[in-house]
């Protein structure tokens, strides 16, 4: 799949009329002019994967040749116009295959949903989490943008058992659950001295605990299918546990 904006096509048709309806007399080399209007199209037809017409090729490599103050003559003129004229007709049919499809807004921003996922964590969060953790989260955000809400779950709640995972263990040294599994770790954390009685922990366990019950289980079971809507709730109580198990975390140092 190919990211791009909307802007690519709206220059192609622009530079296509522009051809198509060239005057006599304009300059052929310049700054906006004929040539750099034909490169461009060539340049655009690449782009978009799309096909140019042997007249107008043959044309482009005569005004190649003219000189920095020579003008399009009629004859060149109309010429031009048939080629592109011609190009349309295929066009229209090669386009008829082409199918865009817009990415929708959102609650959370798009682009950062998209390329920018470090930036919905609290500054300097995101370089602390584990390398699966954040590949985890990239492909959750991809699938919100993308309208793909029962996928992005089962990411956000992977993403969020691995920080779990690196959590226990930067914490826990001797004496560790067999099993690094979300309920057992959470539940041997609650029953450990040094963080039963520590408030600063209270929220995070309640949290963990309504997420694991609520929707780590129906969704690791096929038990439960996504709304978009509910997704992006979902990403935001992630990110809230995510947050606050990461400042614990070095940066980059956890084993995993």
């Amino acid at each position: 799949m190919k990211t791009n904006t909307a802007y690519p096509y709206f220059n192609f048709g622009t530079g296509l009329r522009y051809l198509q309806d060239v005057n006599p007399g304009i300059l052929i080399r310049g700054e906006g002019r004929v040539l750099e209007n034909i490169d461009r199209f060539f340049a655009n037809l690449r782009a978009l994967d799309l096909r140019a017409s042997t007249d107008l090729r043959k044309l482009h490599e005569e005004l190649r040749k003219a000189t920095e103050d020579e003008r399009l003559s009629a004859e060149r003129a109309e010429a031009l116009s048939s080629a592109i004229k011609s190009i349309r007709t295929t066009l229209e049919a090669e386009l008829l295959g082409f199918e865009v499809y817009v990415v929708t807004p959102k609650r959370i921003d798009v682009k950062k949903l998209l390329s920018g996922v470090s930036e919905l964590f609290a500054p300097g969060i995101f370089d602390r989490l584990p390398d699966i953790a954040r590949f985890d989260f990239h492909e959750a955000g991809k699938c919100i943008a993308y309208d793909r809400p029962t996928a992005a779950a089962f990411h956000l709640m992977r993403g969020t058992e691995a920080v779990l995972r690196a959590f226990y263990l930067r914490l826990v040294h001797r004496k560790r659950v067999k099993q690094l599994l979300w309920g057992p770790l959470v539940q041997d954390l609650r029953v450990r001295r040094k963080f039963a009685g520590a408030t600063e922990y209270t929220v995070l366990f309640a949290n963990l605990d309504n997420i694991r019950l609520s929707f780590r289980n129906p969704t690791q079971h096929p038990d439960k299918i996504y709304d978009t809507q509910e997704v992006q709730d979902l990403w935001g109580l992630s990110v809230d546990v995510v947050n606050r198990m990461a400042k614990d975390l070095p940066e980059l140092e956890i084993p995993f």
